[in-house]
């Protein structure tokens, strides 16, 4: 039981960067050196995360196999977003990737919320609209 409260807490910690980071990116002008400097150390805890995480659930399997699925697709779609709109702008494959990946997301939340009935994945949902919604921005 420790072990899910301590993964529930750092991949909560990891969605609630994410946030500040994108609204700074709509709100102030765009600075690169600041940018990848706030991208760069969130992408490495998110990829620590999901290695760490997955080699736990290798071992253990405390986690249900969905719930996986959406923090990991969620982490992917997350750093796709803040790659392809703050660092790589115009780089249209990566913006590819990023739209497939929150459609990835969006998916997974939604099976989750209508087949397991899991009601933290409503906020994928939402989650994954409004980065959609920013990428046509």
């Amino acid at each position: 039981m420790k072990r899910e409260k301590f993964f529930e807490y750092c991949f909560r910690g990891l969605t609630l960067l994410f946030w500040p980071i994108i609204i700074y990116r709509l709100i102030f002008l765009p600075n690169y050196k600041l940018e990848y400097i706030m991208i760069v150390p969130y992408s490495i805890l998110a990829i620590l995360y999901i290695i760490i995480m997955l080699i736990s659930q290798i071992k253990n399997k405390f986690l249900d196999n969905i719930i996986v699925y959406y923090r990991i697709s969620t982490l992917i779609s997350f750093i796709l977003t803040l790659a392809s709109l703050m660092l790589y702008p115009t780089n249209l494959t990566l913006m590819m990737l990023k739209l497939l990946s929150v459609i990835i997301y969006f998916y997974i939340s939604s099976k989750s919320v209508y087949t397991y009935h899991l009601e933290e994945c409503v906020v994928g949902i939402i989650s994954s609209v409004l980065i959609f919604a920013i990428a046509i921005l």
